[in-house]
């Protein structure tokens, strides 16, 4: 995937296939992967996911704690929710790979990763993660998210591009800085959505569907 110069990381239409390994550098963030079943409850993860998850302080993250949850319960914001829901279905439907980059940054680097939904038997989804490249912030940010249910008051910022909006436009939290209504600002309160370039990347005949919620039942993890 071409993702752009050395100081564009939005993610783009197509997609990169490669999983990096063997020559240069290994990612930042190691590849993942996690199973989910037809009623969208995680049954198997794959990769360093508990070394991941300990290394960023999230023991709440670790396997055997994640395992029979449902994936909507690790996302953030309605409209987030319903993106991701309506990405599993067109896997589902379409019965083929979906693959969609992402940004996943933090305050001192901006991370473009590629996620890919494989369909599998019975409905089952495999769903992969790896990063394709990264970069320095200049100017770090911190960005906090708003607690579930506030939104009054709070910048807008797209979960899959990671720019925020700023009046009609959507910008990178870098350049944001510079307005004069952030002047000074040390962190942004932001809440999670995602912005019409984004939703413009959904195949087409998917673009309006709502997925409704499926089942909140827990499974067993795969194997017992």
């Amino acid at each position: 995937m071409a993702a752009g110069t050395a100081g564009d990381l939005r993610p783009q239409q197509a997609c990169d296939n490669r999983i990096p390994g063997g020559s240069g550098q290994p990612p930042e963030i190691p590849a993942l992967s996690y199973t989910l079943d037809a009623d969208d409850a995680i049954v198997a993860v794959a990769g360093d996911w508990d070394r991941l998850a300990l290394a960023n302080g999230c023991q709440s993250l670790l396997a055997a704690r994640i395992i029979g949850r449902r994936l909507d319960d690790f996302i953030t914001g309605d409209v987030t929710r319903m993106f991701v829901r309506t990405m599993l279905m067109s896997a589902r439907t379409l019965q083929r790979a979906v693959c969609r980059p992402y940004r996943c940054d933090s305050p001192q680097v901006r991370r473009l990763l590629q996620m890919s939904i494989v369909p599998q038997a019975d409905d089952r989804l495999d769903v992969r993660h790896w990063q394709l490249r990264q970069e320095p912030v200049p100017q770090p940010v911190s960005v906090v998210a708003a607690a579930s249910g506030s939104t009054a008051g709070f910048i807008k910022r797209c979960s899959m591009c990671n720019r925020i909006r700023l009046r009609q436009d959507w910008v990178e939290v870098g350049d944001a800085r510079n307005d004069p209504s952030l002047a000074g600002a040390s962190s942004l309160m932001v809440v999670y959505g995602v912005c019409p370039d984004c939703l413009r990347g959904l195949p087409p005949r998917l673009h309006a569907a709502t997925p409704a919620p499926r089942s909140g039942k827990r499974v067993a993890p795969a194997g017992q």
